[in-house]
């Protein structure tokens, strides 16, 4: 199915999911995105941005690596050097608290669990996806990751800018194959401890290798999908693409494909939903959302979240179903984070 048939087909698939908050009045958070690195640090800003822009829920995350990793002008971010014993774990706890600190601060919910995530859904919100960026943070030690889900932790990106101890990232030349002995016990610790895992910046491989593994359904929160493989060689951007038919993969046993706005790819958010629309036409409007990537792209075309209603507007004049558009949008994320709070 491509783009014009999904627009024209008779409907897309309706999901089984707890009610999604667009159209009650009371209730008109609605929005949920799938990758944040969103940080307002006055007080009071962040909740207000999140409320005034119906923003459900945010999936804000933690740089794991962050300490050790520099951009590089005409190569993208780097491994600058390794980290010494204990930096990344201390660095993700620190961060982890003040971010805790803040969400009480600006009366925000996170949502460490499935009651958690019933109550946002209720009306509750906004809720905080507490999320992380790579596992560099756990060394090597699964009990960092019970830690860590004892903490909030609710969505884990495997990798990200260092090849680790979990596994092979999709910029640099690949070390391990995939995942290694190590990433395959974390992969199966998230499916019983309830936390979402997250295969973006992963090599073909190592995406391969999780599918095989993972008792629920992954996402791949932000990038793009390619019709060719993607190669280590061929650039940041290209190189961090998902496969046409690992996208297809995630689909069919359930996950979602964020698709990011970066302003390098696309010109406008006329030009974004086309890209939208294009994976809705290969996936299915089931398996597709929106990972901003706020804060954290050199440049967008969703700086805000105020450019998320723009959005909706735009697909629903292209004659986009209403449910598609609410699945886009935020229930199929939604859908799959339930699926794994639920353990």
């Amino acid at each position: 199915m491509n783009r014009r048939q999904f627009l024209g087909s008779a409907g897309a698939l309706a999901l089984a999911a707890t009610p999604f908050n667009a159209r009650a009045e009371a209730q008109p958070l609605r929005y949920a995105d799938m990758h944040s690195h969103i940080v307002l640090p006055n007080p009071g800003e962040l909740g207000d941005e999140l409320r005034k822009n119906g923003m459900l829920v945010v999936a804000r995350k933690i740089v794991a690596d962050g300490p050790v990793i520099r951009s590089v002008p005409g190569q993208g971010w780097r491994l600058a050097r390794e980290p010494t014993p204990g930096e990344l774990a201390g660095y993700f706890d620190s961060l982890l608290a003040r971010i805790h600190a803040q969400d009480e601060r600006e009366g925000l919910s996170e949502v460490r669990s499935l009651d958690a995530y019933e109550r946002v859904i209720a009306g509750g919100g906004p809720g905080i996806v507490l999320s992380a960026e790579g596992g560099d943070f756990l060394e090597a030690d699964l009990t960092r990751l019970e830690s860590a889900r004892t903490a909030g932790l609710a969505h884990l990106q495997l990798v990200h800018y260092r090849v680790s101890e979990l596994g092979d990232i999709s910029t640099e030349r690949p070390v391990h194959g995939g995942l290694t002995p190590f990433g395959k016990d974390v992969v199966a610790a998230c499916n019983r401890l309830g936390i979402l895992v997250d295969i973006a910046h992963g090599t073909s491989a190592l995406i391969e290798q999780v599918l095989e593994l993972a008792a629920k359904p992954v996402v791949y929160s932000h990038g793009h999908v390619t019709s060719a493989e993607p190669y280590w060689t061929q650039g940041a951007i290209r190189a961090r693409a998902i496969h046409r038919p690992l996208a297809a993969k995630i689909a069919q046993k359930g996950g979602v494909i964020g698709i990011w706005p970066l302003g390098a790819m696309y010109r406008s958010l006329d030009a974004y939903s086309d890209a939208l629309l294009d994976a809705a036409g290969l996936l299915s409007g089931a398996h597709v959302g929106v990972g901003t990537d706020l804060a954290g792209l050199p440049s967008s075309v969703i700086p805000t979240y105020a450019q998320f209603g723009t959005l909706e507007e735009i697909l629903t004049k292209r004659g986009v179903k209403s449910v598609d558009v609410e699945n886009m949008l935020g229930r199929n994320y939604l859908r799959v984070l339930r699926q794994s709070l639920a353990g």
